[in-house]
């Protein structure tokens, strides 16, 4: 996965459940939700001097970014600002991007109220932004014709002029393409200009008639198009308002939400609006939570009678004034699984409601009742089907630790159909216990997980590369056709270590694997080159061992490990370099006798015991080494040493 996909995926999450995410930008930081980043951060220091060098105010992101979107983006920002500054050519954008928009820095706009909070001066026209030109259109579709151009500026007078219009399906049309227009610029628009729009929007559909707005939900848009009206009035839109434009778009499609769900949002926009000040924002949260997941369920009939819906609307609008109960009740979504186990009965109603819990973070408790031994075989196997989708199992893993048991417990259901979610959630997961995690769960799916990981490797990033070949390395055999060539010139030192320790479980590849070990400027790689080198040094890898053994940079560690693997090389070459490594120069009256004690003096003599303990040059070195006063010296020389080296190699074939 490249970088813009990375970003892109971050992105999304973030988005997941807010309706935008806004960055600030000034000089050498970034500003969010009140929060400013680290201005000696050098990343972000100077990703916000380049926006700031840009002209870029700010940058507002809203859910459905694509990654084409992105890289558009990055595309722009990385052109010189010297020459072409983003900032002076934001217009052409307005309509560019669906899911970004950018800002100008807006200080000649800005002025300090007397309660000391910030706003929007009045240097700014409607006419002078996106938003307003689409106002004027629409006003201008509506009113020029009653010669009412004074009124342009009024939602309610544009209101009243649809209200008594003709079903006219072209005028009809032309009104929902400006509603489009504007919901859109109301999810991108920023301070002011989205204050003004979302004032101006919600005034007009508040004083649309019912009628109205049935026919301009049923003529003149289609089904996606009423799906992104209500989403961006779930968004952004006083909640009477998005919850009026809701209704209409289910009344134009003959009542295609069911009725019960939306006396439920009825009593939510109720509570939002007029109730008590501890419920208000959470019935507001949770009343756009529920429009924007229902969009995309519109597929139910109403299945009450007539007489009775209406019987429950009456209801659903007139709450009694009855004193709030200090009982906590449980959610409706708990409610209607509950039912629904207790009575056998299931359908699309209950999915719905065992989806939100899931998204709610009660996945635990769902299961808790599945797993009743009085709930029906079939109902429980039902639960368990609905239960275990890949579209859980992201939102699941996302809630980890919180689900890890509800984890386990659907994964031995899923098998491979979670492996998806799995590498999803691999690339993006930060918490090391959770890759952790992720790993060991991906490996137990066993061989047939190797295609797909070998499917995402190229475009992954180097620390999903690096994870993806460790459980590559896991599985009981590899894909065939894949080549670890890429990955074992990577320029990242970890990457190439996972590649070269799976090339060195392949026979036809060890040798190469060892040869490109041994030449290795990473010190771990370089011993893990060593390591699997005591078990077989390969001719081609003896000139690179020599280099190793005369570069007195290295350590002294990594040229004891160096001269034991050239103890498995037994050539008269090796044993007159150990020999002459373990012995001073000899001089007239004066007999060879070791060196100074060094962990290589000792690495020598036990490589010699080891290797030419029967060689009679070699014995003048065995000799002294057990007449030494120093006690690691003799034990070298008595071969006790070699008790310890499979201990260290298999701790360094595990690094």
């Amino acid at each position: 996965m490249s970088a813009v996909d990375v970003v892109t995926v971050h992105l999304r999450m973030v988005l997941l459940n807010r309706p935008f995410l806004l960055l600030g930008v000034a000089r050498n930081q970034l500003l969010t939700e009140s929060l400013a980043t680290d201005p000696d951060n050098p990343v972000l220091r100077e990703l916000a001097a380049k926006l700031h060098r840009h002209q870029i105010g700010a940058v507002k992101f809203v859910p459905g970014i694509t990654r084409e979107e992105m890289v558009d983006l990055l595309h722009e920002l990385s052109s010189d600002s010297r020459l072409d500054p983003v900032g002076l050519r934001l217009r052409d954008f307005e309509s560019k991007w669906e899911s970004v928009r950018l800002f100008p820095p807006a200080y000649d706009r800005i002025e300090l109220a007397e309660d000391g909070s910030s706003r929007t001066g009045g240097a700014m026209s409607m006419r002078d932004t996106a938003g307003g030109r689409l106002w004027m259109g629409l006003a201008a579709a509506t009113l020029i014709d009653l010669g009412a151009t004074e009124l342009m500026a009024d939602p309610q007078a544009i209101a009243e002029a649809i209200n008594k219009a003709d079903r006219d399906p072209a005028l009809a049309n032309r009104v929902v393409q400006y509603l489009l227009g504007l919901s859109r610029e109301l999810r991108l628009a920023h301070a002011a200009e989205a204050a003004m729009i979302r004032e101006r929007l919600g005034a007009l559909l508040n004083h649309l008639t019912p009628e109205a707005l049935k026919d301009l939900a049923s003529r003149g848009a289609d089904l996606a198009q009423r799906r992104r009206l209500v989403q961006d009035a779930a968004m952004m839109l006083p909640a009477g308002a998005a919850l009026a434009l809701l209704r209409a778009a289910s009344d134009g499609t003959s009542q295609t939400i069911p009725g019960a769900m939306l006396r439920m949002l009825n009593k939510l926009a109720f509570q939002a609006e007029k109730g008590s000040l501890t419920v208000r924002e959470e019935a507001d949260l949770a009343m756009r939570e529920s429009i924007r997941q229902l969009v995309d369920k519109w597929e139910l009939a109403d299945p009450n009678p007539e007489r009775y819906s209406r019987l429950l609307e009456k209801l659903a609008r007139h709450p009694t004034g009855a004193r709030e109960s200090k009982e906590e009740h449980p959610s409706e979504a708990y409610r209607v699984v509950e039912m629904s186990l207790e009575t056998d009965t299931v359908g699309e109603t209950v999915w719905g409601a065992l989806e939100a819990m899931v998204m709610a973070g009660e996945a635990t408790r769902v299961v808790e009742m599945v797993k009743d031994p009085r709930v029906a075989e079939d109902i429980q196997e039902q639960f368990w089907i609905h239960l275990a989708t890949a579209t859980n199992m992201r939102v699941l893993l996302n809630n980890e630790p919180r689900d890890t048991e509800v984890v386990e417990v659907l994964l031995e259901r899923m098998g491979m159909a979670a492996a998806e979610p799995m590498l999803e959630s691999l690339e993006v997961a930060e918490n090391r216990a959770m890759r952790s995690r992720l790993l060991n769960r991906l490996k137990g799916l066993g061989t047939a997980i190797g295609p797909m990981l070998v499917q995402r490797l190229e475009a992954a990033p180097w620390y999903v590369q690096r994870n993806l070949l460790a459980l590559l390395s896991s599985l009981p055999e590899i894909p065939a056709e894949f080549s670890l060539a890429p990955y074992a010139n990577h320029e990242d030192g970890r990457v190439r270590r996972e590649a070269l320790k799976l090339q060195l479980r392949i026979p036809g590849q060890r040798n190469d694997a060892v040869h490109a070990l041994l030449g290795e400027q990473d010190d771990v790689n370089l011993r893990l080159g060593l390591a699997a080198a005591l078990e077989g040094c390969p001719p081609s890898a003896v000139s690179r061992l020599m280099g190793l053994l005369n570069d007195r940079r290295l350590g002294a560690e990594v040229h004891a490990m160096a001269i034991r693997v050239l103890g498995t090389i037994r050539t008269p070459a090796t044993r007159d370099w150990l020999i002459d490594h373990a012995l001073t120069r000899a001089r007239w009256f004066r007999p060879r006798r070791l060196v100074p004690r060094s962990p290589e003096l000792i690495a020598v003599i036990a490589t010699i015991t080891r290797s030419f303990a029967r060689d009679p040059q070699a014995q003048l070195v065995i000799r002294l080494a057990l007449a030494s006063n120093d006690g690691a010296i003799r034990r070298a020389a008595s071969g006790a040493l070699e008790q310890e080296a499979p201990a260290e190699q298999e701790e360094l074939a595990n690094e």
